[in-house]
């Protein structure tokens, strides 16, 4: 079987680590051909193709694909239907999940902690910390509800323990909570309203989707709440109303709405966050870290060379589940 091997991000930054890894794995292997694609006809007889994003008419060019390797996590802007339809194999990547993880950890560190607001006092000479008004929220011993407990959430959980903290999620994930303290809920309101902090790292699916309504942010009075998941998994109107009027303590948001289709300034919402005092923004670089690309080319290139020898593939999505 020969194998063709799409490499590239369809950017002006390829990972190069991962051409050369993907070169030095399989260059004795007479069976493996690995082309870089440049125009659409390129993909006529690819197998496997490992990409960043694809288009519908980029998969009906791929008459023979048969696995798709998405070299990120998240996969709802991809066409499924399609995908779903022609019976291919989605795979993707899960290395960069420990990273994205303590992305969210520290962003919950510095949203109790106040570290943003407090460092913009003090760049207009503001001392809150001698009128008393620096009080900052320690993560000791606080109550931490985890919406998503795939490789992120079990990462988050492992950075958390060492805390003292009181872990909580849904009773769905009761297998996947280690350490002999955790709650369970059958409802993500209940989780949210017996959590003092939430951490949201689920994926953007049709059931997924507003899964943190109006209903449950009106309720979650004096509660903090970091996303990695993706925007969309929170109520755009709701969000921005609960910490308006601070029903909501504060928020570190790395996911957003609203993306630049460019480098030009764009807002990540339609309504102000921008404005707020009670926010972290972040512009959806969790996973942006120093190394990770030599992770994630590890990772790829390891499940690969799997495939080839065993026809064995990690990582494979559920499509019907859409993770």
């Amino acid at each position: 079987m020969v194998i063709k091997l799409k490499i590239g991000l369809k950017s002006n930054k390829p990972n190069q680590y991962l051409i050369n890894k993907l070169q030095e794995t399989f260059q004795d292997n007479k069976n493996i051909e690995l082309v870089f694609i440049d125009t659409l006809d390129d993909l006529a007889d690819i197998e496997v193709l490992i990409t960043a994003n694809i288009t519908e008419n980029e998969i009906n060019k791929a008459k023979n694909l048969k696995i798709l390797y998405h070299t990120y996590t998240g996969i709802n802007d991809m066409p499924l239907d399609l995908i779903k339809e022609r019976k291919i194999t989605l795979v993707n990547t899960h290395a960069h999940a420990p990273i994205v993880a303590l992305r969210a950890f520290s962003l919950a560190l510095a949203l109790l902690g106040r570290i943003v607001e407090l460092h913009q006092g003090m760049t207009c000479g503001n001392w809150h910390g001698l009128d008393g008004s620096a009080k900052w929220m320690p993560i000791n011993n606080q109550v931490c509800g985890i919406l998503g407990m795939g490789m992120i959430g079990k990462y988050i959980v492992k950075y958390l323990q060492p805390f003292n903290v009181k872990l909580a999620t849904l009773e769905r994930y009761r297998n996947k909570l280690t350490g002999g303290n955790g709650s369970y809920y059958a409802t993500v309101e209940d989780l949210c309203l017996n959590s003092d902090l939430v951490f949201i790292s689920l994926p953007l699916t049709k059931t997924t989707t507003n899964i943190i309504t109006e209903k449950i942010l009106t309720k979650m009075e004096n509660k903090y709440l970091v996303n990695v998941g993706r925007g969309e998994l929170i109520n755009e109107k709701a969000l921005y109303n609960a910490l308006k009027h601070k029903t909501l303590k504060a928020a570190a948001i790395d996911v957003w709405y609203q993306y630049p289709r460019q480098n030009n300034i764009t807002y990540p919402s339609q309504y102000p966050f921008q404005a707020l005092d009670n926010i972290i923004l972040s512009p959806h670089c969790s996973g942006n870290a120093h190394n990770v690309g030599k992770l994630i080319a590890d990772e790829i290139t390891t499940n690969l060379e799997n495939f080839v020898k065993r026809g064995e593939l990690t990582n494979i999505v559920d499509l019907a589940k859409e993770y």
